[in-house]
């Protein structure tokens, strides 16, 4: 009897596991403010856990797979391999959470209720259990929540659930702005089109459901809209959903240890960190739970070597030596695998063509040409194999410099004109991606040194650098204006001292061609400029010719545009050439009126300090400032700190001081700048961005500091520019 009771209930529970309905979704949603585009797709299914007697039932939502593009960060359970820079966000905390674990909801007539107080608390526990740092656990538990209540929401079509019978009925309904359509209407699906439009949005989408469950059959919503920010700017974005029914999900199961690894792994997690520092006994903690399993994962490859990397240790070295290079593309760890002394010649060729184009262009550019400028014959072979061994794209890169090597080793002008001509005859891939510029100027000086100035070689290379700087979509353009410049001044050096009017123009133009602002100031040029020994701007050269020539006036315009366009870097020039040409005593007057009126307004905002307390831009007027935009995340604004906190105490001291400074902790928690200032004893003022303050003054990097005229205009300054003095000059006048 017992044996029969058994099977009955063994038959009951497979009978009615087996009714329990399960519905399998791909939900795709595309987002796009301004520039910024973010694509999502889940894999997920809605299952129904039980009938309740009055609640309706209880479902539960379940995510197996997701995809995700958003610039440059890219995740996919699919494929785990093509993840780059997925942890680079606190987004991936919520997008890793739902992945792992499943949400419970009550469901009637399609009216989703969640347990709000639960959710939280389970998804805390969660994040507690990651070890979430304490300034991102509320924002990824809000965010978390946000998302998989919205996305549940979206699965189900409640609008128009509770409107009676003979409403359903009509063509056309309107609730709460929405205008419904019914486009088809039975007893297995209902379809409709809706729309709803304002003065700053719109929204249109078309449904079909199935009217006793109201889950979604399958949807296309699409939304536009348009605002003002702080500044007074208009931005738009986008919004596009789309859900469709799907079969079984057939993918392999990724297990939750794996979602485990690489959170606790990421910079989010202080599972490895003991105030914010590795810390080496956690390091290794981790690395035994998960080397046997994942050593051949790219994710925990990237964290281990992360963390060994702080540990500063020889550890970092060795690991590095013995992973794979294909688990390491896409990283910077290739970077600094390829550059290591003791890479194999097999390692180096397979490493090569995992390079991304600006790990490639770096490597060779900024890394290996410097070895080949002095000859060394191990580089010299590096140089060859990749020019002549391996692909297209590496010997593209490659070529260019190659034949550079090629052309110091020898003293014959007929040879070294016929590399030149190759180089000449080059397409502009090999001048972008193989810096054939750079190249082409360095052969070009050394047959001047045998044969003397060829104008017309030198007019083929001017050309050739003009057409990619022109092009406004080539991403190196700033490289080649740079090399333009040069170019043009090579040209000047070398025309014969009797051509005094060509002279000027050629020198016009390298000035012309010299950045106009720190953006255009290219990273790259740095070590142009150590190869053809040349000058980042010739402004000053082409000024000083003029006023040689007694045309001082022309010159001070030149001057002052030049400050307006660099004004940190420039004040000292504009200065000493004034005070030597002109009244120096006017000197004051003349830069207060007819300089400072032309600088941009400072960007205003309204801060509040780490006390809480409100701080606007305008309580500055009246003083020169210094403001400096930094974060305790960043290493160079830390190890400056004792510096700037002594100048603040300096100015803070004289009370006949002309000048203010004021800090702006970015991309930080007023808790953690409270934990630093308190532990260091600083005493500098701080104040808490917003987000978009940053923005507004254009920040590119950090620490950052822009000087504030008495008159409220901005006078930026580049990183490792001497801006204490400038800013004691300024207040002096």
């Amino acid at each position: 009897m017992k044996y029969l009771l058994l099977v009955v209930s063994l038959y009951v529970q497979v009978s009615v596991a087996q009714k329990k309905p399960t519905v399998y979704y791909i939900v795709k949603q595309n987002s796009s403010y301004n520039r910024n585009a973010d694509e999502k797709t889940y894999h997920l299914a809605v299952e129904k856990v039980k009938k309740l007697s009055k609640q309706g039932d209880l479902m539960q939502l379940r995510i197996y797979g997701f995809e995700n593009k958003n610039g440059d960060r890219i995740f996919s359970t699919a494929d785990l391999d093509k993840g780059e820079n997925f942890l680079t966000s606190t987004a991936a905390i919520s997008n890793i959470y739902g992945l792992k674990k499943p949400f419970q909801f009550t469901v009637d007539k399609g009216v989703v209720s969640i347990d709000t107080l639960k959710w939280k608390d389970e998804i805390k526990k969660q994040l507690t259990a990651w070890e979430i740092k304490d300034d991102v656990i509320e924002n990824a538990l809000k965010n978390t929540f946000s998302e998989y209540s919205n996305l549940l929401q979206s699965l189900y079509f409640a609008e128009i659930s509770s409107l009676d019978e003979s409403t359903l009925k009509t063509s056309d309904i309107t609730k709460n702005g929405m205008i419904y359509h019914m486009v088809k209407q039975d007893k297995s699906v209902i379809a409709i089109n809706y729309s709803q439009s304002d003065s700053s949005s719109t929204l249109e989408g078309s449904t079909s459901f199935d009217p006793k469950t109201h889950l979604v059959i399958d949807e296309s919503r699409k939304s536009n809209y348009s605002f003002l920010d702080a500044n007074g700017k208009k931005s738009s974005g986008q919004f596009a959903n789309s859900i469709q029914r799907a079969s079984n999900y057939t993918a392999a199961v990724i297990e939750n240890d794996y979602y485990d690894m690489i959170i606790t792994g990421s910079y989010w997690s202080n599972a490895v960190n003991t105030k914010d520092q590795a810390d080496s006994l956690k390091v290794h903690r981790y690395i035994d739970l998960y080397e046997a399993k994942y050593a051949g994962n790219r994710d925990y490859v990237k964290n281990k070597l992360g963390h060994l990397q702080k540990l500063r240790n020889k550890q970092y070295d060795d690991a590095l030596s013995s992973i794979s290079p294909k688990l390491l593309a896409g990283t910077y760890h290739l970077s600094n695998r390829v550059t290591s002394d003791n890479i194999s010649d097999h390692d180096f060729k397979e490493i090569i063509p995992l390079l991304n184009d600006v790990q490639l262009f770096d490597y060779l550019q900024h890394s290996l040409s410097q070895y080949i400028l002095s000859l060394d014959s191990a580089s010299l072979q590096k140089a060859q194999l990749i020019a002549n061994q391996l692909s297209e794209r590496e010997r593209v890169a490659a070529r260019p410099m190659y034949l550079w090597a090629t052309a110091m080793q020898i003293k014959d002008v007929d040879s070294l004109k016929q590399i030149q001509n190759e180089i000449l005859n080059m397409d502009n891939a090999y001048w972008n991606q193989g810096n054939a510029g750079r190249y082409a100027l360095l052969i070009q000086k050394l047959l001047s040194e045998h044969a003397g100035y060829d104008i017309q070689a030198m007019q083929k290379i001017i050309d050739k650098i003009s057409v990619l700087y022109e092009d406004e979509s080539n991403k190196k353009r700033f490289l080649q204006k740079a090399h333009l410049a040069y170019a043009y001044y090579l040209a000047y050096e070398m025309t014969p001292v009797e051509q005094e009017d060509g002279a000027l123009l050629l020198l016009e133009k390298a000035a012309y061609y010299s950045p106009k602002s720190a953006a255009e100031k290219e990273h790259g040029s740095f070590y142009d400029r150590v190869f053809l020994k040349s000058k980042e701007n010739y402004n000053e050269d082409y000024m000083a010719l003029l006023s040689k020539k007694g045309k001082k006036d022309i010159a001070l315009q030149n001057y002052i545009q030049e400050f307006l366009n660099n004004p940190a870097s420039s004040f000292k020039s504009l200065s000493t050439f004034y005070r030597e040409n002109y009244d120096e005593s006017s000197f004051s007057h003349f830069f207060k009126k007819e300089i400072v009126s032309k600088l941009a307004d400072a960007p205003s905002f309204l801060l509040k300090d780490i006390q809480g307390n409100e701080f606007s831009s305008a309580q500055l007027s009246g003083k020169w400032t210094v403001i400096d935009f930094w974060g305790t995340w960043c290493g160079p604004c830390v190890a400056e700190m004792p510096k700037l906190n002594q100048y603040y105490l300096g100015l803070k001291e004289d009370n006949l001081s002309k000048i203010n400074f004021m800090s702006i902790a970015c991309s930080d928690t007023k808790e953690k700048v409270q934990r630093f200032l308190s532990n260091n004893n600083y005493e500098i003022p701080v104040l808490m961005s917003d987000s978009k303050v940053e923005q507004s003054y254009k920040v590119r990097g950090y620490p950052s500091k822009y000087i504030i005229t008495p008159e409220g205009k901005l006078i930026p300054t580049e990183f490792g520019f001497n801006w204490e003095n400038l800013v004691s000059e300024l207040s002096k006048l």
